[in-house]
């Protein structure tokens, strides 16, 4: 009877063009798999790439890490004092930097089994914000200096130039793809929800690509968030309109729409969609309120995984499940560069629903 139960479990989410979910680690305090007990990754999304998936994580004394597995666990790099970005892939390298309340301070570029770091110095003024520190083409940076005048300023080799200067209110943090394009989305007037928002896409050049109807009074969107994806020229982010929020790609001035609250969900999470080589990958809560990852490539939406589902692990059979959803799915998801996709989640025992057996990291590969 067991066995039937755990076939029907199986069968009860459609996983796309994708396999079973296989785990790769599991953290735990006490009972780790591929993995050193005591390892924190919650806080952090993983990067897929050829050499494997990166993860920030924090130690049982609360130090940064940048973590990889290929396959097996390595510690890349450690924060004493500071903390570490999520990693990013551009052009082939990887990327991440170390900040603290003092601003950005390190940055760390990853290719070919080499690290290399670069003291980040000069970045601007003394008392201005900076963050953001993100890879674009050509083996260049771009990052916010928040100080009165609000702009984008680039880095290459410890050279800066500004490369955003408009009289903004505010600009978000940017965006890249893999191939190194970027989008901002930038608040015009003041700091109000109502004040003009408009979404530019730099591919080489700036491109206003999106504007909602505080900066032109025809356009069909109230609003839309500030988390988004890149790929080839294709932008993917969430809109509000006159019917309620929607998932969206925009490419070469076409709107396409993904998901539909109300229609495919009850809404989408607050974190970033991700998507490459044609694949989007997103979150939310399914219409029957269970939190699921979603996702959509050449006109198909699918279920990759579901609140419930289960998961073959070095412990047994095992349910992705918390008796509080909002610590069940963690950070956004990852796409590789062949389509496999990374997804945190956490996993309690298939028989017992309190036994907590930590946070896997459970990989989806194409099929």
């Amino acid at each position: 009877m067991k066995t039937l139960i755990i076939l029907m479990l199986f069968s009860l989410t459609s996983y796309a063009h994708y396999g079973k979910p296989e785990l790769v680690a599991r953290y735990s305090g006490v009972d780790s798999f591929n993995a050193p007990d005591g390892l924190y990754c919650f806080s952090s999304e993983p990067q897929p790439t050829k050499e494997g998936v990166f993860l920030g994580c924090l130690n049982e004394e609360g130090n940064s890490l940048m973590v990889r597995w290929s396959p097996e666990f390595e510690i890349l790099a450690t924060s004493e004092y500071g903390l570490f970005s999520h990693p990013k892939e551009v052009e082939g390298k990887v990327n991440w930097y170390e900040f603290s309340e003092a601003g950005v301070s390190h940055l760390f570029e990853y290719q070919n089994t080499k690290l290399n770091v670069i003291n980040l110095k000069n970045l601007g003024p003394v008392f201005a914000l900076i963050d953001s520190f993100t890879a674009v083409k050509n083996q260049s940076y771009i990052y916010r200096l928040q100080d009165e005048t609000k702009k984008i300023q680039s880095w290459k080799n410890h050279t800066i130039n500004p490369l955003y200067a408009e009289n903004v209110s505010h600009i978000f943090p940017p965006v890249s793809s893999v191939e190194g394009e970027f989008v901002i989305k930038v608040r015009r007037e003041h700091l109000n929800e109502n004040a003009p928002d408009e979404l530019i896409l730099w591919d080489g050049d700036f491109h206003t690509i999106l504007k909602d109807r505080d900066a032109l009074s025809t356009s069909k969107l109230k609003s839309f968030r500030h988390q988004y994806a890149i790929d080839q020229g294709a932008v993917a982010l969430v809109v509000t309109d006159d019917e309620g929020e929607a998932l969206v790609i925009i490419s070469e001035g076409k709107m396409t729409e993904v998901a539909r609250v109300g229609n495919d969900l009850i809404s989408f999470d607050y974190f970033s969609p991700k998507m490459r080589n044609g694949v989007l990958v997103f979150r939310g809560l399914d219409l029957e309120r269970r939190k699921a990852v979603w996702v959509y490539e050449k006109g198909e939406l699918k279920k990759l995984l579901t609140q419930g589902d289960i998961v073959k692990t070095d412990k047994g059979l095992a349910r992705v499940d918390y008796k509080n959803s909002d610590a069940l799915l963690y950070g956004a998801p990852g796409i590789g560069p062949d389509g496999e996709i990374f997804q945190q989640a956490t996993l309690t025992d298939i028989d017992s629903p309190l036994t907590l057996l930590g946070i896997g990291l459970i990989k989806f590969v194409s099929e």
